[in-house]
């Protein structure tokens, strides 16, 4: 590897926020509260259309590289109590949102691990929506799944109720690798469900991988792409793994020494980039690949392409509505997250309808850099006049002293700026959110007045 890159990559690891938000939760407040949500649902206009996202937190044993939140039960009574939960919360959402303004382009169940719920009460919460809500005709309806815990009857139930998209975490397929971070799930294993899904007539498949896990070498990665790439899935996911152990401390239970070098760490993601390009998949913002037919693709190509806490997604135009424990919605140019803790989120359901605990109202100076950073993180790029013209600003004098700032990444060939245009090249891809950093109006606060570190680190 090039000692420039090296350099470059010495220089520009530092801790700093992912930008699936702007401003970053660092900032939020917890001032922000149901009140302020409900007025958002409120202001929605007659036909703009939503995504709805349903945080299905429960897993039968905990991965330990894992950041999201999550509940580790074996106790399957568990999701028919949550389900219960989740159908107040949307006929309490249900009354401030206008019934002209209720066409669902997006229909998104995370986790935890959806598969934990039965069959029959994945088709109860859908049946749920269905009784408040319209579908596109072209909506994404999309669930993540897990290999070892999917069976049959439940991927059955998905054709039945139309789902058209189904995203599964890979991570990688090294036994070494997989014992160390506490995951089971073998090449064969996802490969029977992958069968089993298309044989129903699915079509659409995620792949999520990390690369930066404990245990993870060149030789065994690229193993793992080469399976990979067999399986032809329509996108990737290709993260950097966060380790944040201060916030995750299941993270303690491998080595430092366990982990790739910030050296190899690059390596891998070379690695990832240099099979996936090659083998038909476009490079999508940072991290994401996908087929030239698929839609993010055709979103990055069109300018439609969005980025938020699931990563990069298309329907840019629809605002996201998050139901269950921890999750975020952004309406009405507004952030708004629920309760992270369980109990917390069941007894405020229970008490008003609704558990928004925090969230930032968007000033126009927010609205505008949050505009900027995902034209930055989606699209390699700003077209300044366009830019000043859509914000009445002139670019240069707004953004001076930011301007200044970017100086370094122009001498190193990482970007290029003229009087029309600002736009990433070749190995600046790799330093996105640095470029963003620049930009963000709270990073300095959020980290003098941080106790412990708040970001994983940029590469």
């Amino acid at each position: 590897m090039a000692t420039s890159l090296l350099t470059l990559l010495e220089k520009y690891n530092v801790p700093g926020p992912r930008y699936t938000s702007y401003p970053t939760v660092p900032a939020w407040s917890e001032q922000v509260g149901v009140e302020l949500f409900e007025q958002s649902l409120q202001s929605l206009r007659a036909g703009e259309k939503l995504s709805l996202y349903f945080h299905l937190p429960f897993c039968e044993r905990l991965c330990h590289f894992c950041g999201c939140m999550q509940m580790i039960t074996k106790d399957h009574a568990r999701s028919r109590e949550y389900l219960e939960i989740l159908k107040k919360e949307i006929q309490k959402s249900i009354q401030f949102i206008p019934t002209t303004a209720r066409e669902l382009s997006q229909l998104h169940f995370g986790g935890g691990t959806p598969n934990f719920f039965q069959p029959e009460e994945l088709a109860e919460i859908v049946g749920e929506v269905k009784k408040h809500f319209a579908f596109s005709p072209d909506a994404e309806l999309a669930i993540e799944m897990h290999p070892r815990t999917s069976t049959h009857a439940f991927c059955d139930k998905l054709r039945e109720l139309n789902f058209n998209r189904i995203s599964l975490g890979v991570q990688d397929f090294d036994p070494v690798v997989q014992k160390l971070i506490h995951r089971d799930q073998t090449y064969e294993m996802t490969v029977a469900m992958i069968d089993y899904l298309k044989n129903l007539g699915f079509n659409s498949f995620n792949f999520d991988l990390i690369y930066g896990l404990p245990g993870q070498t060149l030789s065994g990665w690229a193993k793992t792409l080469n399976l990979v790439l067999g399986l032809k899935p329509n996108r990737l996911a290709v993260y950097s793994y966060a380790h944040v152990p201060w916030v995750r401390p299941v993270q303690r239970s491998f080595k430092d020494s366990d982990l790739p070098s910030p050296e190899l760490k690059l390596e891998l993601f070379a690695k990832a980039y240099e099979t996936f390009t090659q083998g038909g998949y476009e490079l999508i913002g940072m991290d994401h690949f996908a087929l030239a037919n698929d839609e993010l693709a055709k979103a990055k190509r069109n300018g439609s392409l969005h980025r938020n806490f699931m990563g990069y997604s298309t329907r840019a135009d629809a605002h996201q509505i998050g139901f269950g424990v921890s999750s975020i919605s952004y309406v009405g140019g507004n952030y708004f997250q629920n309760a992270k803790d369980l109990k917390k989120y069941d007894q405020q359901i229970q008490a008003r309808g609704l558990a928004t605990f925090r969230g930032f109202i968007l000033k126009p100076d927010d609205t505008l850099r949050r505009d900027l950073i995902t034209q930055i993180m989606c699209h390699g790029g700003v077209n300044l006049l366009k830019f000043g013209k859509k914000w009445q600003i002139q670019f240069e004098d707004y953004f001076a002293s930011e301007l200044l700032n970017l100086k370094a990444f122009v001498q190193e060939g990482l970007l290029e700026i003229n009087d029309r245009q600002m736009k990433i090249k070749d190995l600046g891809h790799l330093f996105l959110r640095n470029m963003a950093m620049v930009f963000d109006q709270y990073l300095a606060g959020i980290k003098k007045d941080a106790k412990t570190p708040v970001f994983s680190r940029t590469v």
